[in-house]
């Protein structure tokens, strides 16, 4: 099992200090965003960045408000701070063009920025991608700091379908990166801005990426998992295997211009689930 061994890096931006995990090296830029959570960060990618940086100079980034970098934010963080906040980190590092994945949360933010700023990106993969449920999630808004490694460890099970991919080792990495995060000043609260963005469906339908699908000109790969429970994947699921994986007879909203489509059998959280394979997959769709 590959696990990070790159290295750990702070960049002062406008909006906040951020921290990021660099491996690998080049032009062959790869930039990975991690989902949502006041304990989550760069360290969600964890197990595939080894194998990725065989290929590609990657990049994992503690989005805004998150991780190890700056975690209160005046008036944010939102979905316009933290779309930029990824621009200027490009910026910052000397990134003309990317590749980029965004696991869930961070999918959404992908999106928006492969909409926003298409001349930014090489590829997108929007893995398990948010902002394609346009119900509200539930518990959304139940964010809570872990008082030790079994209660950081509580909630990773419901992240995958495969329990046994749930080793002893994983499970460790996991809940001492998501006690390190929950350690950090300001962490409880650090969302809030996005998660009232997020739970006001006002404010939500504004930055759901429906409308945008159509206009990402990034050749993008969408990856979710079989037994991902968040919308609309389940019903993705049952149209894939109906169709026999054929999208293009498909009557939902599959609608980014060539993009290809790809279940997992997985859970929400193939990086973890499944870091060899996902490797493997980013890695020839990156690289094709």
């Amino acid at each position: 099992m590959a696990t990070k061994t790159g290295t750990e890096h702070f960049v002062d931006l406008t909006s906040a200090r951020t921290r990021y995990i660099e491996a690998g090296q080049g032009n062959d830029h790869l930039i990975l965003l991690h989902g949502m959570g006041v304990t989550t960060s760069a360290d969600s990618y964890e197990f595939v960045i080894d194998d990725l940086a065989k290929e590609f100079h990657v990049y994992s980034v503690d989005v805004l408000g998150y991780g190890k970098g700056t975690r209160t934010i005046v008036e944010g963080p939102t979905f316009d701070l933290t779309v930029d906040h990824v621009r200027e980190f490009m910026d910052a590092k000397g990134i003309e063009r990317a590749s980029l994945v965004g696991h869930s949360a961070g999918g959404w933010v992908g999106g928006l920025l492969a909409y926003e700023s298409p001349e930014r990106l090489n590829k997108l993969v929007m893995l398990c991608a948010a902002g394609l449920n346009a119900e509200i999630s539930p518990g959304i808004a139940n964010q809570a700091l872990p008082a030790d490694e079994e209660a950081a460890a509580a909630g990773f099970s419901r992240m995958v379908l495969d329990q046994s991919a749930l080793t002893p080792e994983r499970v460790n990495a996991l809940a001492a990166s998501v006690l390190e995060m929950a350690g950090q000043p300001g962490a409880l609260h650090s969302l809030d801005g996005i998660i009232h963005q997020m739970n006001t469906w006002e404010v939500r339908e504004r930055y759901l990426l429906h409308r945008r699908l159509p206009y990402i000109k990034a050749p993008t790969l969408v990856i979710w998992g079989k037994g991902d429970w968040m919308d609309p994947f389940p019903t993705w699921t049952e149209e894939y295997e109906r169709l026999g994986g054929d999208m293009s007879k498909s009557s939902k909203p599959w609608t980014i211009p060539g993009a290809k489509y790809l279940m997992m059998p997985t859970g929400h959280s193939p990086n973890w689930e499944a870091p060899e394979a996902l490797a493997k997959i980013l890695t020839e769709f990156l690289k094709s």
